[in-house]
Order: C-alpha cells, then structure tokens, then sequence
C-alpha cells in the first residue's frame, strides 16, 4: 500500500475537519430569469456575511412578532377572564 504523502494527509485532515464542523447549501440562480440577482449577489463583498445578515435580521424580526403575538394572546385572556367576572 503507498504511503500518504504530507499533502494527503493535510488534505485528508482538513475534508474531515469540514465535514464535522460545516453545513454546505447549494443555490441556483436562473441566468435569464435571475439576471439581476446574480448580479446584485455577485456586488457584494461577501455573499455569505450578505445572507448571513439577512438571515439573522429575519430571525430576530420573527422573534420579535412572536413574542409580541403571545403578549397580545395573554392580554386578550385577561380581558376575557375581567369579562367573566363581571
């Protein structure tokens, strides 16, 4: 059996490393019907820090109308509950 050789090894290391510690995701754009957002994604400095950001923004945005949701459900079953009272 051949020995590996310094590269290999290195290269072996760091597939198994990315493989542990990484998620991929693959997108296709159309490039007829995308044009523009090839391009715009193409202008940004760093696509993955772009998406990144929206993605974070969008979640905390989310997090945000879910809590404001479940505070206008506990204000709406107070309300409810004065009225039985009543």
């Amino acid at each position: 059996m051949k020995k590996k050789t310094d590269y290999e090894n290195k290269l072996e290391y760091n597939n198994e490393y990315n493989r542990r510690n990484y998620q991929s995701f693959s997108v296709r754009f159309n490039l007829d019907s995308e044009k523009d957002v090839i391009k715009y994604l193409q202008s940004q400095e760093s696509i993955k820090t772009y998406l990144e950001t929206l993605i974070r923004t969008d979640m905390k945005k989310k997090k945000k109308k879910k809590a404001s949701s479940k505070s206008a459900k506990t204000v709406k079953k107070a309300k409810t509950a004065v009225r039985k009272r009543k």
